[in-house]
């Protein structure tokens, strides 16, 4: 895509409307936090102009986005300041940045080029860089059509995706809403107690790859045709996972690494962490596949179901902030050992359904499409369609590998490619 087809129209920094009072000024990182990557989560909100909607016009849509983003940050106070040391947030209102450009074409043209040429266009920077700077990064992208896109990187040092999107809703609910007050909850700290030292154990950043990005739907039906093999009901999540993991490495086998995460927070009953919690909550676990036996979908769902039950019951069992600690150094440990070696392909899966990005609403309707940057890692991503009855898959893989693993005929059995609006 031509890059005289996207013409900046601002560069600004967002500040609170209000100040920080002085007795907020330091935001202790959790633990959690401390473990976290500095790299960005990056996503993006696709708003095409529907029929009615004056309300797109841009002067006036940059105008809302400004005001609110600089209300809700009296809130989320922290998202303004600066990390130090891998120990907490200055909370000194430096701001954040968000940038407007216009982009000469229909919001639909878009998808007929390459993955990675959308992100560089609708993207601020590269979402992959180091958050050492400002912890929010967002970029308003008006179309020729008079749709819009909304990207933004928040730091995986404040953040992870379930806290990210409530700061998102909360941003689009003080949009609609000036009177709206926010109330999140910084106290991540006095949950998972940090380390008293600047060199807390750390899951280690994986290598970069040139990766290619595909978006596969399963509908309501298939899915529950893929849940109905199983002799134990697997969850959508572990049906799915399974699936996708079991065709990324077919027909070629490598022993294998299964990487998924356990969310923490919400509101489900078995929740450890209360859901308006801002921060890290996340833990991840580590499934294997050593032959090709181990990656039948029974086995793998039952792996799967197994080593979460093990991260909840060893939390359950914890006493003190030292043996959480301790539990968590071992944790970190074991992954960075077993990820380093040459030995295993990697596959990272992140389930982020029932997170309400669809209720992301500034006031022109609910995003029809969300999305996120091209990861790159090998990395699935789990994501509730807009009706909330099935899900959408984005997958992350090398050329190579993307190439075998879309003409897996047991995958199209039960997904189907996705594109577009």
């Amino acid at each position: 895509m031509a890059i005289s087809r996207l013409v900046s129209l601002s560069q600004k920094i967002i500040k609170p409307s209000s100040p920080t009072p002085f007795s907020h000024r330091i935001h202790n990182l959790s633990l959690m936090d401390q473990m976290g990557t500095h790299s960005y989560i990056p996503f993006s909100f696709f708003y095409p102009k529907q029929d009615t909607a004056s309300s797109l016009e841009p002067t006036k849509v940059s105008q809302i986005l400004e005001k609110s983003l600089s209300k809700v940050l009296t809130a989320y106070y922290p998202f303004a300041g600066r990390v130090r040391d891998n120990s907490f947030v200055e909370c000194n209102d430096m701001g954040v940045d968000l940038s407007q450009v216009r982009i000469d074409c229909p919001m639909s043209s878009i998808f007929n080029h390459p993955r990675t040429d959308i992100d560089k266009l609708i993207f601020p920077k590269d979402p992959w860089n180091l958050s050492t700077g400002s912890l929010i990064v967002a970029q308003l992208n008006h179309f020729e059509c008079g749709g819009i896109i909304l990207s933004a990187c928040i730091s995986h040092k404040v953040v992870d995706g379930y806290s990210m999107t409530n700061f998102l809703r909360d941003w689009a609910l003080v949009a609609r809403d000036s009177e709206a007050k926010p109330s999140p909850l910084f106290n991540g700290a006095s949950v998972f107690q940090p380390a008293n030292y600047s060199a807390p154990p750390q899951v280690a950043d994986p290598s970069r790859k040139q990766n290619a990005s595909k978006r596969y739907h399963f509908s309501a039906s298939k899915l529950k045709a893929l849940k109905a093999r199983s002799q134990i009901p697997p969850t959508t999540v572990e049906a799915v996972t399974a699936l996708l993991c079991k065709c990324a490495n077919t027909p070629t086998f490598k022993p294998s690494l299964l990487i998924q995460a356990v969310n923490l927070q919400g509101t489900n009953n078995d929740a450890l962490v209360p859901a308006g919690l801002v921060g890290n909550a996340i833990l991840p676990y580590v499934a294997s596949a050593a032959n090709e036996e181990d990656l039948k979908w029974q086995r793998l769902i039952g792996e799967l179901r197994e080593r979460k039950e093990k991260v909840h019951d060893m939390l359950k069992d914890i006493k003190s902030e030292d043996i959480l600690f301790s539990r968590v150094s071992e944790l970190a440990t074991q992954i960075n050992e077993r990820t380093s070696s040459n030995d295993f392909s990697i596959y990272r899966f992140s389930s982020l359904r029932k997170f309400p990005f669809h209720d992301i609403n500034f006031g022109w309707g609910r995003p029809t499409r969300v999305d996120a940057a091209t990861f790159p890692v090998n990395m699935f991503l789990l994501l509730d369609n807009q009706n909330g009855d099935g899900v959408e898959v984005l997958v992350n893989l090398e050329e190579g590998e993307m190439s075998v693993f879309e003409s897996n005929e047991e995958l199209l059995q039960f997904a189907s490619p996705s594109s577009g609006l």
